[in-house]
């Protein structure tokens, strides 16, 4: 029987006992991974696949938003959430305008409400998956057709070099 394939979630949080609740409620059902800052965060975006990055916004030298933004860069597809125990409008603002976050979390939380957002950015990252997927086949069918059409230009231009571009269309109905 196949094993069925966890998404791979990324907290970091510089409280040690964040991460641990996280991991500890989410274990079961996610792969969770856990950095303390934003640089091992970084370290282990490069090291694993990760669908899901959960950052705290107030952490030490770099910021939840600063960390988002540059993981968008390099891991486009993965879903970004920030959360955070201050109300600071100017931090959500920037986590949607730069980070394009897809969910933003306030500390507390309800484990209910914890586990329904990261199960709702999971089903976002397949979503997204799935969407890129579809962009690349019809790229692919694009680019074939592209090149079908010039050969039948070649073709055609060979024709008409050669006088004979109606003769293949004599069964068509006069005009």
């Amino acid at each position: 029987m196949a094993e069925v394939r966890k998404h791979c979630l990324l907290v970091v949080d510089d409280e040690p006992n964040v991460c641990d609740s996280v991991h500890d409620l989410l274990r079961h059902e996610f792969r969770v991974l856990k950095a303390l800052s934003a640089d091992e965060g970084c370290r282990l975006l490069q090291e694993n696949e990760v669908h899901i990055i959960m950052s705290d916004q107030r952490m030490p030298r770099v910021t939840g938003v600063e960390l988002l933004t540059k993981a968008r860069v390099r891991h486009p597809q993965a879903v970004r959430m920030l959360f955070t125990g201050y109300t600071d409008l100017e931090s959500i603002i920037a986590a949607i305008n730069q980070g394009h976050i897809f969910h933003f979390l306030k500390k507390p939380w309800q484990p209910e409400e914890l586990e329904e957002a990261v199960r709702e950015a999971a089903a976002e990252y397949e979503r997204l998956v799935e969407e890129a997927e579809r962009m690349a086949r019809l790229e692919s069918t694009v680019s074939e057709l592209h090149s079908r059409l010039g050969a039948c230009e070649a073709n055609l231009r060979g024709l008409e070099s050669s006088g004979r571009a109606g003769q293949g269309c004599s069964d068509a109905p006069p005009s």
